[in-house]
């Protein structure tokens, strides 16, 4: 073989290596390029809870309706195809749910999305537990926690969140 076409192959190798790092690079970061497409100065989306309400269960299972308010504070719309998430009372896992209700979030507005969630026996008997610990407290408090995702459509992919908030929060929102 030729000196020169020795040279010109191995230069050749490490520009295919390089290449095909390069390429691993971006497919690598490819997932970080979904969440950093949602846009620069782009504020999160707010989610809270908005009502609970009892739905028929079992004895093993219960389910509850929970109304999120998402509002968007950009100045672009938004189309949410789903949500997931889980609620803490008092640092307690009440219920999770998920929906795949598909729903427009205006520009500057806000959307109510009922979600039907589950709890299980074990989760609702800890809330009790804990309901009745927090009766003798001289201040019983309601505190809870709502995170999870939001799933955007057009290729713009999820965007976690997560929302603390008390009793007096819900009575506001529900008494203007």
């Amino acid at each position: 073989m030729k000196p020169w076409l020795a040279g010109a192959r191995r230069a050749g190798v490490a520009t295919g290596r390089a290449l095909r790092r390069g390429a691993l690079l971006l497919l690598g970061a490819a997932p970080l390029l979904g969440c950093a497409s949602f846009g620069i100065g782009v504020e999160p989306i707010e989610v809270h809870v908005v009502d609970l309400t009892p739905l028929p269960s079992t004895a093993f299972e219960h389910r509850l309706r929970v109304d999120l308010r998402l509002r968007n504070p950009n100045d672009r719309a938004f189309e949410v195809e789903g949500v997931r998430f889980v609620l803490d009372v008092n640092g307690r896992r009440l219920a999770s749910g998920v929906s795949d209700q598909t729903v427009g979030l205006p520009r500057l507005g806000e959307v109510v999305v009922p979600v039907t969630t589950t709890t299980t026996l074990l989760d609702v008997v800890n809330q009790v537990v804990a309901f009745t610990r927090l009766a003798d407290a001289p201040e019983p408090r309601f505190d809870y926690e709502v995170r999870g995702r939001i799933f955007l459509a057009h290729r713009l992919g999820s965007v976690d969140f997560t929302h603390k908030g008390s009793a007096g929060d819900l009575l506001r929102q529900t008494n203007p």
